[in-house]
């Protein structure tokens, strides 16, 4: 078997995308879902799919900022609780 190319390799793996999206098109599948699991799937998305795969990215992006935000909350709280457990034991 001969060595592909940069060139051929990319346009295969472009190929197989393309008919891996066409596929789940085809069975009803989410293929916004698989694009974002996939980011090379991106290219091969409709318009129509290519703007729902942006709103779910930036409402996974704030569902991971809101985590975030709670996340530091509950240090924060924390680490008052123990200041304020240690400025009473003394």
């Amino acid at each position: 078997m001969s060595k592909l190319n940069a060139e051929e390799r990319k346009a295969r793996d472009n190929e197989r995308f393309s008919q891996r999206v066409d596929e789940r098109r085809v069975k009803g599948e989410d293929v916004v879902a698989y694009a974002l699991a996939n980011k090379k799937a991106f290219k091969f998305l409709t318009k129509s799919e290519k703007y729902s795969l942006k709103e779910r990215q930036a409402a996974l992006l704030e569902e991971v900022n809101v985590k975030e935000q709670q996340a530091l909350k509950l240090k924060e709280e924390q680490e008052l609780e123990k200041v304020q457990a240690a400025f009473t034991e003394q």
